[in-house]
């Protein structure tokens, strides 16, 4: 199977390429109204994990206005681990998607535990078009079928013992662990003080110079937290840039919120350079992908 051509387990936008796009997760449809909701596929997945439905949601009225697409950091976690996955695929065929025998059943693994701590794995089926139908409009290769544990008729049935890897994001302890002997960059790039502004709760009308002095101070003040709590770095692979970096979360300028720096590690210069300063939720997203972040720092 050609997994190289796929750039999203789920449609992202109406009019995307459907080429491009891995399955089709059907919609419920109420029976009184006769309208679908497109959500229902993820939902019953997020009910399933061990975290629970409530902990894929956002909790602050921003974000839960921001996303639509409900349960949205399901959702997003999903659609990157698939990503993630497809890669390893291509690099080491047949470890990370298991097909049937037929080849026309497909799974992977989620990377997500039901509340037995049993893995919970995808299962598609390959797309059929109906006998005798007219020319149908594109579909998906495939289609979602729901997701189940290895233990399950549902899952056995098809792909018997064999079960699919997690995904794996880097094998260098390194890349999950500040190294305190290290400093941080304080050379703030210009492009930093409007998303500073946007992300950390600085009003519009604020002076480069007053944003400036504010990062520098919280970025003076986080070595010290990290020698007195290491799990105050967190460990992020930014799929943007596809590589491992560090979240350094700090409290925004309204003393309400929390931002963070995303950080990269330099040995030769022995330093961690500051490559964007991300929202909270933005931040979300991008560490869930390693590790269910503590909530002490981020939980939008």
């Amino acid at each position: 199977m050609d997994v190289a051509k796929y750039h999203t387990l789920f449609k992202l936008y109406k009019d995307e390429p459907v080429g491009e796009v891995f399955a089709h997760f059907h919609p419920d449809k109420d029976p009184l109204t006769q309208s679908l909701d497109f959500s229902a596929p993820f939902k019953k997945i997020a009910a399933k994990t061990f975290e629970g439905a409530p902990s894929w949601d956002f909790t602050l009225p921003r974000f839960q206005n921001k996303y639509n697409d409900k349960p949205p950091k399901l959702r997003n976690y999903l659609r990157y681990t698939f990503i993630r996955l497809r890669d390893l695929e291509m690099a080491d065929p047949g470890k990370y998607f298991v097909l049937s025998d037929d080849n026309h059943w497909f799974s992977f693994n989620t990377g997500l535990q039901d509340k037995h701590s049993a893995d919970l794995f995808c299962v598609f089926q390959k797309y059929q078009p109906f006998t005798g139908a007219q020319q149908a409009k594109p579909a998906a290769d495939w289609v979602y079928r729901g997701t189940v544990t290895s233990r399950e008729d549902a899952y056995r049935h098809h792909f018997g013992t064999r079960l699919p890897r997690l995904a794996w994001y880097s094998d260098d302890s390194r890349d999950y662990v500040f190294n305190i002997n290290y400093h941080i960059d304080t050379d703030v790039f210009d492009h930093m003080f409007e998303r500073a502004k946007d992300r950390s709760g600085f009003p519009q009308d604020a002076s480069d110079e007053s944003v400036r002095n504010y990062l520098r101070g919280a970025i003076e003040n986080l070595i010290p937290k990290i020698r007195r709590n290491y799990k105050t770095a967190i460990p992020v692979y930014y799929v943007e840039e596809q590589r491992m970096q560090l979240l350094l979360p700090f409290h925004s300028s309204n003393g309400r919120d929390v931002a963070c720096f995303l950080v990269e590690r330099d040995d030769p210069n022995e330093c961690y350079k500051i490559k964007t300063i991300l929202d909270m939720d933005q931040a979300y997203f991008a560490a869930r992908l390693i590790t269910r972040p503590d909530k002490e720092w981020l939980n939008p």
